[in-house]
Parts: C-alpha cells; sequence; structure tokens
C-alpha cells in the first residue's frame, strides 16, 4: 500500500488531475448510485464529471472517450508530423552520406536516398502509433468492456483541475472491488 502512495504521488506531481480518469466496478446498480452520491458529497464533484454505465448500455464507448473526433485529429496530426520529420531526417543522413560518406554512398546515392528515407519514415510512423496506442487508456476500456459483460455496473469519473485523484479512488474503492486510473 506504501509503494501505491507512492506512485500516486509521482503521477500527480508530473500529470494534472484534470487530465485523469477513474473507473470503478460495482456488482450492483444500488452501490453504484450510492457510490456516485458520495462522490458528489464527500469528493466535490459535479455530476457531470460523473458517468454510470449498466449492463445494458450499448455505446458506452462514447461514454468513456469524451471526444473522440480530437483523438482522432490528434493520431492522424502525429503521424503526419512524426512521419515527415523522420522523411527529414532521412533526407538529411542521406545527404550527409552522399557528400561525406564512404565510396559506396557516394557512388550510389539513389540507392543511399531509398536506404535512409524509409527507415527515417517508418521509424518516424511506429513512434506517433506508439503515441497514439495509449495503453494506459486500454486498461480503462478493457476494464468497463469486462465490467458490462459480466452485467456488473461501472462508473467513469473525469476529474478536473486541483482534485485528488487518490482520494476519489479512496471513495470509490469502499463499494467498488475494482478501481483503475488513467491518464487521459
Amino acid at each position: 500500500m506504501h509503494e501505491r502512495s507512492k506512485i500516486d504521488e509521482m503521477r500527480e506531481a508530473v500529470f494534472a488531475s484534470q487530465h485523469t480518469q477513474i473507473a470503478a466496478v460495482f456488482e450492483s446498480v444500488e452501490d453504484a448510485h450510492e457510490s456516485v452520491t458520495e462522490l458528489t458529497s464527500k469528493g466535490s464533484l459535479d455530476a457531470k464529471q460523473i458517468t454510470l454505465i449498466d449492463p445494458q448500455d450499448s455505446d458506452f464507448s462514447e461514454k468513456i472517450e469524451i471526444d473522440s473526433q480530437k483523438l482522432g485529429k490528434h493520431m492522424w496530426y502525429s503521424h503526419l508530423w512524426l512521419g515527415g520529420i523522420g522523411l527529414v531526417l532521412g533526407l538529411g543522413m542521406a545527404w550527409l552520406l552522399v557528400s561525406f560518406g564512404p565510396a559506396l554512398t557516394q557512388n550510389n546515392p539513389l540507392f543511399t536516398y531509398i536506404a535512409m528515407i524509409s527507415p527515417g519514415i517508418f521509424i518516424g510512423l511506429f513512434v506517433a502509433g506508439l503515441i497514439s496506442l495509449r495503453p494506459d487508456r486500454s486498461e480503462i476500456i478493457d476494464t468497463v468492456r469486462h465490467a458490462i459483460r459480466r452485467k456488473h455496473y461501472a462508473v467513469v469519473v473525469n476529474l478536473r483541475k486541483n482534485q485528488s485523484p487518490a482520494k476519489i479512488s479512496e471513495l470509490l474503492g469502499h463499494r467498488s472491488h475494482k478501481v483503475v486510473e488513467a491518464v487521459l
């Protein structure tokens, strides 16, 4: 428990709480509603920040991902920018090799450019994909999806600035058997 609190302290120091989402799984709707009531009274949260997802909810993914258009736009632009940066770095490396490199690269400029541009673009796009994947987000999505399949209820909380993720997780943990956090 002490180790977990150190990790929470480090995360809170690095990321603002407004970029944190917390999900909890409940076996009954009563437990979920009681937790929502407790969050609004003791956790100083607005009802707009809290989303209750029941097992019959077919569009729960829209409730978890607040702004999917913004996320898609971010993925598109990160691939364009990082792919372009990879292209420029590959071109620069190829130019250096053709201009000042060994005789093999100076005598075969076309193959040198191809050999340097291809990995540059690939590495740029690969890094953009890693940024877009967000494995920390998949834990919340998988937890809520698993809860819905098991006919359990989920409560998702989107924190605002200066709200403590540790306090909200503790309040949710009173009635929930699973609480997960992710940075948005």
